[in-house]
């Protein structure tokens, strides 16, 4: 049973799974800050990061717990209109974001897990 509830839990990943606008509701509900992978199907770093930094199970609890995780397709729906909104030119692009979209931190490319944890709890 405990393995079935963490394999269940490694296959939805960290990340709020609904819109960017209820991610946001949620950030301010719960007063915590967004983290925000925005990625493109074709960027071989933003793969990388889901094949590790995602993965680890510190990550995991991090993004599940102090702050709420979301990942956007720069390139559908929604996720237009929010790389634009956010000058996002380069992937995968990580940034942190207050409850009221404000830019608290921002990354560009590949970072490893250990890198990624010291990066958001610098921020938060």
């Amino acid at each position: 049973m405990t393995a079935l509830i963490c394999a269940m839990f490694i296959w939805s990943g960290p990340f709020y799974e609904g819109s960017i606008e209820d991610a946001f509701a949620k950030a301010k509900k719960e007063n915590k800050l967004l983290v925000v992978d925005v990625y493109t199907t074709w960027c071989g770093p933003c793969k990388l990061l889901d094949k590790t930094t995602w993965q680890d199970q510190r990550v995991q609890e991090l993004l599940g717990t102090q702050v709420i995780g979301l990942k956007v397709d720069a390139e559908k729906g929604e996720g237009v209109a929010f790389a634009r909104k956010y000058k996002i030119t380069g992937y995968p692009n990580l940034i942190i974001l207050n409850a009221n979209g404000e830019l608290v931190s921002r990354q560009v490319g590949y970072m490893p897990p250990q890198q990624f944890l010291e990066w958001v709890r610098q921020v938060i």
